[in-house]
């Protein structure tokens, strides 16, 4: 089966904000994840313990930095980072946050540098919320170049106090600006504030923008912002309304919340995240049905559907995963949840409702431990050249096209290596169609000028292979009752269902009609293979007299050629065989009387047996 992807892309007058950022996590008990062009895999993590926060920093081809849960952190060698200045104490640095505090942990690169980044930390409801707002930075040429903390540390940030017992809830966001140099670091009051702090190359702003929208909230804030930067959700945890707002890049002002979702106090609104395309939300909620057990939903609203009351009623469900506390969208354009025991993944995620692609097992071989947060970083403007390709399998034909082409854009030139063979061959259009019939890795560059200056954007494209999906038969005549129809067992993180909803390697068939079988593997591919159940009548008496008419032992239902004849008499000998039966056996030279036989299919292994009379 062949499917039609499209690829979009967006060609900005800007430079390109890099990719690597975002392709390690780590996230729970000695637990993280790569991110490589085949996909994530399992990555040890010096990080002890599941904790709320949770933010890893790579550089820009996707060399792992260091990482902390909000309190400790860690290099890349899995050591903790030191107070490492020339006036430090060289002691293991302690940050101002609490593992307790949810989205508590966010990592910004200092605009303009390549060595110096600040950690954000917010203080934990346990707290009391009191610690607030602080930042740390690391100097990643000290120690080595494994980085150090400098001699700013746990610095307060001014934010104004909603009431006695602190002034910011759980959760800290980033945003790159719009002039894609400087960064918004955005916080939520315990109110109904925002508080977005610039942070550019001379450093952090001292006064915050202040933007009152949206329904008051004191505890939690999960935030996250659109992949455009265009909007901002937030969710509470217990009791929370589901809001989305609008974002002013260049400003930091947010604004004209919607309420999606009004507060409910037998939910816990978990998390939010949007689609790559940014036209989908999700939400993770809980429903309380007693003191100590919850039932999950995955649900995701249309943010295309129009006014605030559209988009309440386009909720559609998605999936009930397990226990899931984070959700966050990876560089691979799949959103991952942090489901136990293993760590879940949304295949496709700017489809409807359950076309979407929910699987509970997102990585072989991983167990999360309880994890509870994945990943915490700024999100980038839009990058110059954006790739919305959803899962790419075997079979499947791709389009790349500009998403949009700024004037005084040159031709474009798509140039396609495959590297396994060493064919490239060009292409001068706006939109190219391209088939890969095969699994791997393939190579495409979009090349142009705009405004005198050229322009090269290489990129990869990741084929995944189809799984292997062969059914026991593709016949199943119904002699005898029920028949089993089976496959072999698929590999692991592979899911199965069948035409009736089961999703084991096996079914009864007990009805004729048409009965199939889809497996999915972990990369998001599926195969399908279909049977057809047929009713078949074997007859009991034969007359073969030459008349025409039931001459010849002829059961009804089975395909000539695919299935075995034995006959015996009734003292149990053998007076008649074929290997594919043809339908033809009319007793020649046998007497009348009573005979039995055993038909069998080699291919599937059914059997079935009875006798027939032969009157003449």
């Amino acid at each position: 089966m062949k499917h039609l992807l499209l690829v979009l892309l967006l060609l900005a007058a800007g430079p390109a904000f890099a990719q690597g950022e975002n392709n390690n996590w780590n996230f729970s008990t000695n637990l993280g994840l790569q991110f490589l062009p085949s996909g994530p895999v399992f990555r040890p993590s010096a990080m002890p313990v599941p904790s709320e926060s949770s933010s890893t920093i790579s550089d820009a081809n996707g060399q792992e930095l260091f990482y902390t849960d909000g309190v400790k952190v860690w290099d890349r060698m899995g050591q903790r980072m030191t107070n490492a200045c020339a006036t430090c104490d060289g002691a293991a640095a302690v940050l101002a946050g609490n593992t307790s505090s949810a989205q508590g942990a966010l990592i910004v690169q200092r605009p303009g540098s390549t060595t110096h980044y600040y950690i954000f930390v917010t203080d934990c409801q346990e707290n009391l919320y009191r610690g607030g707002l602080t930042y740390t930075e690391v100097d990643m040429t000290l120690r080595g170049g494994l980085g150090g903390i400098t001699d700013v540390q746990n610095v307060r940030l001014p934010t104004p106090v909603a009431n006695s017992n602190g002034p910011i809830t759980e959760g800290v966001v980033g945003m790159q600006h719009v002039n894609r140099r400087d960064a918004w670091v955005v916080v939520h009051g315990r109110n109904d504030s925002f508080y977005s702090f610039l942070v550019t190359s001379a450093g952090i702003s001292s006064a915050p923008v202040v933007s009152r929208s949206g329904s008051p909230n004191n505890r939690l804030s999960f935030m996250k912002f659109s992949p455009s930067g265009r909007q901002l959700a937030r969710c509470g945890g217990w009791g929370s309304d589901v809001e989305l707002f609008d974002f002013d890049g260049a400003t930091g002002i947010i604004s004209n919340g919607q309420t999606l979702a009004p507060a409910n106090s037998d939910l816990i609104v978990n998390n939010v995240e949007f689609s790559p395309d940014g036209n989908k939300l999700y939400v993770q909620e809980s429903l309380i049905k007693t003191s100590s057990t919850f039932e999950l939903f995955l649900n995701q609203y249309d943010l295309r559907a129009g006014s605030t009351a559209a988009i309440r009623s386009s909720k559609l469900f998605v999936a009930e995963p397990p226990a899931t506390v984070s959700i966050y969208l990876g560089p691979d354009g799949r959103i991952y949840t942090s489901a136990a025991p293993h760590l879940g993944v949304i295949d496709r995620p700017n489809r409807r409702g359950t076309a979407a692609g929910y699987r509970a097992v997102g990585v072989p071989h991983l167990n999360t431990n309880g994890c509870i947060a994945l990943q915490n970083l700024v999100r980038p403007q839009p990058p110059a050249l954006d790739y919305m390709v959803e899962t790419a399998c075997a079979g499947s034909v791709i389009e790349f096209t500009p998403y949009e082409v700024p004037t005084g854009t040159g031709a474009l030139t798509w140039t396609f290596h495959d590297p396994r063979t060493g064919q490239t061959d060009s292409v001068q259009a706006t939109t190219v169609r391209r088939a890969y019939p095969t699994a791997g890795t393939f190579d495409v560059t979009l090349s142009t000028t705009s405004r005198g200056q050229y322009y090269r954007f290489p990129r990869t494209v990741v084929i995944s292979p189809l799984p292997t999906v062969t059914l026991s038969t593709n016949t199943v005549a119904l002699c005898a009752g029920t028949t089993l129809l089976s496959i072999p067992t698929p590999p692991l993180g592979s899911t199965v269902r069948w035409s009736d909803g089961s999703s084991g390697v096996n079914i009864q068939v007990d009805k004729p009609g048409k009965y199939w079988v889809e497996v999915h593997n972990y990369q998001g591919c599926v195969s399908t293979d279909t049977a057809v159940a047929v009713a078949c009548k074997v007859p009991n008496v034969i007359t073969p007299n030459n008349d025409g008419q039931n001459d010849t032992f002829h059961p009804q239902g089975l395909r000539a050629g695919t299935w075995n004849l034995d006959v015996f008499n009734r003292w149990g000998r053998l007076v008649y065989h074929q290997d594919g039966y043809d339908n033809r056996w009319d007793a020649a030279g046998l007497a009348d009387g009573t005979y039995f036989f055993r038909l069998a299919n080699p291919a599937s292994g059914q059997q079935f047996k009875g006798h027939v009379e032969v009157v003449r």
